[in-house]
């Protein structure tokens, strides 16, 4: 499991697709601070309204499929 260097250990990252891209990213579910990297930094992060707002998407987990609790093996 990995928590979002964000929310003090609350947030947990998880792994999903954006079911209209077929993109995969690395969201938190606390503060939906999101990644298109599994390089999970502060300094690479992305605001996942503005990502979502570039494909004409509303910012919602319901645009996301495969939605799981990314553990990095």
């Amino acid at each position: 499991m990995v928590f979002c260097p964000f929310c003090d250990g609350y947030g947990v990252i998880y792994k999903a697709k954006v079911i209209s891209t077929n993109t995969v990213i690395f969201i938190c579910d606390e503060c939906d601070t999101m990644w298109n990297t599994d390089e999970i930094l502060a300094e690479n992060c992305l605001n996942f309204k503005e990502y979502m707002q570039l494909f004409g998407l509303k910012a919602l987990w319901s645009e996301l499929e495969e939605v799981g609790v990314y553990n990095p093996e």
